[in-house]
């Protein structure tokens, strides 16, 4: 009796232990998808100078009429 109570104890443990690891790996995408978002911000900031964005909203404007 003991037995089988450890025994379903455990397995609904082991069921819970594989949702926690499917949730780390979907956090761990998400994470990724971030980084990757921040690298590009960044690169994209860096780049900036105010006469490149008087000309990128020039010809937006441009392309608009």
């Amino acid at each position: 009796m003991v037995m089988q109570y450890l025994i379903s104890r455990n397995e609904e443990y082991l069921r819970h232990i594989e949702n926690f690891n499917a949730q780390i790996t979907e956090i761990m995408e998400l994470v990724k998808v971030l980084q990757y978002n921040i690298v590009e911000l960044q690169r994209q900031l860096n780049e900036f100078s105010p006469e490149s964005d008087a000309q990128k909203k020039e010809n937006w404007f441009g392309k608009q009429k």
